[in-house]
């Protein structure tokens, strides 16, 4: 007889869930092979390891989005309550948006694979969402380094926005798209990257229209309030788009060639947040007008990057759709 020890006992409970099969067809070498060097589908907490991962590759996209939805409720609530007092306020919501859509337009229009619709639609409300995430980390951050004296401000849309904004629409690509089967090339990447740039700027721009209306006084118009925020959205609307379409071309040209994956996407998050993070500190503190007619060229200069970039892989890419060489994207 064995001893009763807590050794025995923990184990005499945990038998029908830890213990590996008795089947006389399972080699002596198996059994001790199995969980040390080896592992296959065998006890009750297998079972149940297995359920829970494919619960989670089903709906992990829903879980994150919801989770980013939540960290979204606070500028969502000011939209709504904004939209809810002045209907008309969508419209200029959507009008903010026209340059953005056009450029995922003229993407989708030059690429020559077929993109799921489905895909393009939720990594756009991925991108939305997780517009949330970015302000409650970019609100922490910045209360503390906005307090370093002369180059606070800087330093934070440097090192903090930048960064921060272009990893999470990013991730907002990698999340969905990435895995579909639809996305397997550099122009691929672009078109989704583009898309989630559209959806982050799309709750960003409508949160600023409506605090543009909230924080104005009773006797300005509220339509002058919108149209002016609608203004200063100018240029930030393609911005996000086109950084976040540059950041999508390295993650496809990355998908494409998986041997390099890590630095290619570095490589792109990198040039999409320092790119943003010097937008801002121009529009930051050069005033006015002058801010805003530097913005739009800077943003057009951007454009033009991202245009050169896309003509070259379209001269470069197989007449096929199928993956361009390497060098394409360098």
């Amino acid at each position: 007889m064995f001893p009763i020890t807590i050794e025995n006992i923990f184990i005499d409970y945990s038998r029908g869930w830890c213990m590996v099969s008795d089947d006389p067809e399972d080699s002596i070498d198996d059994r001790e092979q199995y969980d040390v060097t080896t592992w296959e589908e065998r006890t009750r907490l297998d079972h149940l390891a297995v359920r829970a991962s494919g619960f989670i590759g089903r709906w992990w996209v829903f879980l994150a989005a919801v989770i980013a939805i939540l960290f979204a409720a606070h500028p969502l609530g000011a939209v709504g309550t904004e939209l809810v007092q002045y209907p008309w306020l969508g419209g200029v919501m959507v009008l903010s948006l026209v340059g953005g859509l056009l450029i995922v337009w003229y993407i989708r229009r030059i690429n020559p694979t077929t993109v799921s619709r489905k895909a393009l639609v939720v990594t756009f409300l991925l991108g939305g969402a997780f517009a949330g995430i970015a302000i409650l980390v970019e609100g922490s951050l910045q209360s503390i380094i906005d307090h370093i004296p002369l180059i606070g401000t800087a330093l934070t849309l440097l090192l903090v926005v930048g960064p921060v904004e272009e990893l999470v629409k990013w991730a907002a690509v990698r999340l969905y798209a990435f895995e579909r089967s639809s996305f397997r090339t550099a122009l691929d990447g672009a078109l989704y990257g583009a898309a989630a740039g559209l959806g982050f700027a799309a709750l960003e721009s409508s949160e600023y229209i409506a605090r543009a209306v909230a924080q104005g006084s009773a006797s300005d118009p509220a339509l002058s309030l919108a149209v002016g925020g609608a203004i200063g959205r100018v240029p930030a609307v393609p911005l996000h788009v086109f950084l976040t379409a540059l950041a999508g071309y390295y993650l496809g040209l990355a998908k494409a060639n998986p041997e390099s994956y890590a630095p290619i996407v570095i490589k792109g998050l990198l040039i999409a947040a320092v790119l943003h993070g010097i937008y801002d500190t121009l529009v930051t503190y050069l005033p006015g007008v002058v801010g805003l007619v530097v913005a739009v060229v800077y943003v057009g200069g951007i454009g033009l990057l991202l245009y050169k970039k896309l003509s070259r892989y379209q001269q470069q890419a197989p007449s096929d759709g199928s993956p361009a060489p390497t060098t394409a994207g360098s």
